[in-house]
């Protein structure tokens, strides 16, 4: 195992981006237990608190404003129930879209939150999304852009940006020995799906280091508000994609 060359991404392809080898039986069970390490290893809980914040921004004080937010990569869609669970709370007005490309997942989804009339669930490409320029505020991608290469990704994020009018939200893992340690382990203990005993090891192995997350951030002509590591294993970035005004004294600037 400690083989394993981690200073570079593996480019194997995880079972789950195989659809032919899957049914809606084993995507059910996939889903389930992605669920599962989530809670556990707090997965969801690292991008939750950066759409919290986020949201609470731009619904403002009195919270009157509506807030759309899309999750690409929404799997079975546990993490917008969970924001609309607190925007309920708060008695914010949000609606959240997940998109995922498997119709298989789109149809659990359905099912998974067919309690929460603010989520809607479509079935697209992250790399020609269902939306319009500005047709949201906030997109997610939460352990999601591991299954592209670097390059995929920075293309992904140029495609993205214009659709979000305030920030992209990205939680992805921590490429680290120890990750990969924990979750082999967790995955060869409980794990009863073949694709999460190996997908789960491999996606870690197709995590990120801090400098290749910066480095598609720059091809990409991003610069990020925020670039932090969570635990378990995370990193959460905050990408603001609204224009920045200038200020009047640069606009004097301008003038002169």
């Amino acid at each position: 195992m400690f083989s394993i060359d981690f200073s570079r991404r593996d480019p194997a392809q995880e079972i789950i981006d195989r659809p032919e080898r899957l049914t809606k039986s084993h995507w059910v069970r996939i889903l389930r237990e992605l669920r599962l390490v989530n809670c556990w290893l707090g997965g969801g809980r690292a991008a939750l608190k950066e759409l919290q914040l986020l949201v609470a921004e731009i619904a403002g004080r009195d919270g009157s404003r509506p807030v759309r937010v899309v999750d690409f990569g929404c799997g079975s869609a546990d993490l917008g129930a969970a924001l609309v669970s607190w925007a309920r709370r708060k008695e914010y007005r949000i609606h959240v879209t997940g998109v995922d490309w498997n119709p298989l997942v789109c149809e659990i989804a359905r099912q998974h939150t067919a309690r929460f009339p603010e989520i809607a669930i479509v079935r697209g490409d992250v790399r020609s999304p269902p939306l319009k320029p500005g047709n949201c505020d906030l997109i997610l991608c939460s352990a999601f852009l591991h299954h592209f290469t670097n390059q995929e990704i920075v293309q992904i994020l140029r495609v993205l940006a214009p659709v979000a009018r305030k920030a992209l939200v990205v939680s992805d893992l921590h490429r680290h020995f120890l990750a990969y340690l924990g979750i082999r382990c967790l995955t060869n203990l409980f794990s009863r799906s073949e694709a999460i005993r190996n997908d789960g090891p491999l996606s870690v192995l197709k995590g990120f280091r801090r400098q290749e997350l910066e480095w598609i951030l720059r091809r990409a002509e991003m610069a990020p508000t925020s670039l932090k590591w969570r635990w378990a294993f995370r990193y959460v970035l905050v990408v603001p994609t609204e224009p920045v005004l200038p200020s009047p004294c640069q606009g004097a600037e301008a003038n002169l």
